[in-house]
């Protein structure tokens, strides 16, 4: 069995982490309930998965086009596949029963060490300041993000740590910028070349195990 068949979640989870800068904990314990597809939100809520870190980190969050296309099909895929059914949105492929994933350290290893990458190399903690890093750098309405938006959207209380790590970075915000955070690989495979070449074999070999 191929890797997208024993982990369907992992491609949508890595993308809602990097899409939205959720905590781990935060990104685990989504339902599907808090995917307004509608609205083009994301809800960060305390449910009976999970808690939130603190009240502040209760929240809503852009749903960007590129994550809402990705989470669509997904949603659509795990419906036709009638497989294990909940209120989960990234269901633990523990035996039948619905249960939170706890920690995907060793799939994503395993999974990265396929594509190119080291063991450790990808955490979805960096995917956190990933996001942090290309949403600071976004405009709304025209005009460069405000740091309190940013901090908000990440479940802090406080802009400090945003202003302290990443006010440089907003700092060379200009007026007009793109008012999306999108990841597309496009503008980077040349310097990629090798690591997209190990994934399309990747993607082959997934193919061939279906």
């Amino acid at each position: 069995m191929g890797y997208r068949a024993s982990f369907p979640w992992m491609y949508p989870l890595l993308a809602t982490v990097l899409l939205t800068g959720g905590r781990k904990s935060e990104v685990f314990g989504l339902e599907v309930d808090d995917v307004s597809l509608a609205h083009g939100k994301l809800y960060f809520r305390p449910n009976e998965w999970r808690r939130m870190k603190t009240r502040g980190s209760e929240r809503s969050v852009p749903l960007w086009p590129q994550l809402e296309e990705i989470l669509r099909a997904y949603l659509m895929d795990r419906e036709a596949s009638g497989g294990i059914e909940g209120s989960l949105l990234f269901t633990s492929s523990r035996g039948t029963e619905e249960a939170m994933l706890n920690d995907v350290r060793k799939a994503l290893d395993r999974m990265a060490k396929r594509a190119g990458f080291k063991a450790g190399e990808i955490r979805l903690h960096g995917l956190r300041h990933t996001y942090t890093a290309a949403r600071i750098q976004t405009c709304d309405r025209g005009r460069p993000v405000s740091l309190y938006t940013v901090s908000r959207e990440l479940g802090h209380r406080s802009t400090d740590m945003i202003e302290d790590r990443y006010g440089h970075l907003h700092d060379r915000t200009e007026e007009g910028c793109t008012e999306v955070v999108e990841f597309r690989i496009e503008p980077h495979k040349e310097r990629l070349k090798e690591r997209l070449e190990a994934l399309a074999a990747v993607v082959a070999e997934e193919s061939k195990a279906k």
